[in-house]
């Protein structure tokens, strides 16, 4: 895992993108700040955007609810948010693996951008670091390459 946040974009002129935010509300204290600093960095990177938070949950749920969201062709960019703890069982790898999976598809099937984070984590001090603190935050890594993303995929619709 990186321990440098990816490239600030730079920002460009009025807001016009809209974004959803779909959060599991298991671990909720760590997913809470993912959604935190995420909402901040969108509000950096696109002044004035609209930002809608939908609550699932559980990190299992968040494909389902990015489907719906999909579907109505509103959003330019999801945002899959959640933590997940490495237990001593397969079950976290499991939860894991179909997450990532499904969020591909339903980016591919509506050609939006779903951006996932989330986090498949060993322990606690993990999620505090990358869920809390500024320096690691995935959230604000999903917000940095959503509007990237959705800057991205605009321009190339707009060239076709």
């Amino acid at each position: 895992m990186s321990s440098a946040q990816p490239i600030r974009p730079r920002m460009v002129g009025k807001a016009t993108f809209s974004f959803a935010l779909v959060a599991s509300q298991y671990n909720q204290e760590y997913v809470q700040g993912l959604v935190t600093h995420a909402h901040q960095e969108l509000n950096e990177l696109e002044p004035g955007c609209a930002a809608t938070l939908v609550w699932a949950p559980g990190a299992f749920e968040i494909p389902l609810l990015c489907k719906l969201v999909a579907e109505k062709k509103k959003y330019n960019a999801i945002l899959a948010l959640g933590v997940v703890l490495q237990g001593a069982t397969a079950h976290a790898d499991l939860i894991g693996r179909a997450v990532t999976d499904s969020l591909q598809r339903i980016s591919l099937e509506y050609s939006v951008p779903v951006i996932n984070e989330v986090l498949l984590l060993q322990n606690e001090e993990q999620a505090r670091q990358r869920c809390l603190e500024p320096e690691l935050n995935r959230g604000i890594e999903a917000a940095r390459a959503a509007v990237s993303s959705a800057r991205t995929v605009r321009e190339i619709v707009s060239k076709l």
